[in-house]
């Protein structure tokens, strides 16, 4: 196991990110668990914001393709850009 420090980057701190923010409370201005917790939400609620909290974004463009709102996207960002013919 490494002894390494392990920071966040800087450009992360407002956000939550993998549900593990008490280890970097100490060094965060404004942890997110001095204010919110998943203790005070109902089971069905909690489900749903857990849901969200899981989404993974697609890193290929195979992965991409296989759902309808990235391919959506992807047809409105070709448009614009013959559009402006660029």
């Amino acid at each position: 196991m490494s002894t390494r420090i392990k920071i966040p980057p800087e450009y992360l701190k407002d956000y939550h990110c993998n549900l593990n923010v008490s280890s970097v409370s100490s060094r965060v201005k404004y942890p997110l668990d001095s204010v919110f917790s998943y203790s005070n939400l109902s089971p069905s609620y909690k489900s749903f914001v857990m849901s969200l909290s899981s989404h993974v974004k697609p890193n290929t463009y195979f992965e991409v393709v296989k759902h309808d709102c990235w391919r959506i996207a992807i047809q409105c960002e070709i448009y614009a850009l013959e559009s402006n013919q660029t």
